[in-house]
């Protein structure tokens, strides 16, 4: 019997302290589920995000959220494709295209951790993979081509099954 009593006086503070640690308070406002998951991602200063060299693209169609980094352009024929990074979630840079009126918005989905974007710009057609990272750093992987619908861009990938 003793040590079944230890037992319960032993666990009992850890198990009050864990409850207050979750907190109680019923005015709080629950947090956004969303942002929970990139939450449960790895902190942004531990990817290397800013290692590559970056550069100046010169590419018509390419237009991109203010703050992305740039760190490659690839000429291939009729489609040039750029990658790079951004310090957005995937989802803020959907967010971003849906607000732009710059673009002709053809095409957008995301699936949380990444972000699928096909947009006209400048007589050219762009493609727009965003990937998570990190908690709040994105890849950026772009094709860009002539605009029509043969071009050659990548497809979406929910439309694979």
């Amino acid at each position: 019997m003793r040590l079944r009593q230890f037992v319960i006086v032993a666990v009992a503070p850890v198990f009050a302290g864990t409850l207050a640690a979750c907190g109680g308070d019923d005015d709080a406002t629950p947090s956004d589920p969303t942002q929970a998951m990139f939450d449960n991602l790895p902190d942004c200063d531990r990817v290397p995000m800013d290692e590559a060299p970056e550069v100046e693209p010169d590419v018509s169609g390419l237009v991109l959220p203010e703050g992305a980094r740039i760190t490659s352009v690839l000429e291939q024929g009729p489609l040039t494709s750029v990658e790079g990074t951004i310090r957005m979630t995937p989802l803020d840079v959907r967010a971003d295209y849906e607000q732009r009126d710059d673009v002709e918005l053809l095409r957008i989905e995301d699936e949380v951790f990444e972000a699928e974007v096909l947009i006209r710009a400048a007589g050219q057609r762009m493609y727009l993979l965003a990937a998570a990272l990190c908690a709040d750093g994105t890849s950026l992987s772009v094709v860009i081509g002539p605009d029509t619908e043969d071009a050659d861009l990548p497809e979406f990938r929910s439309d694979l099954e």
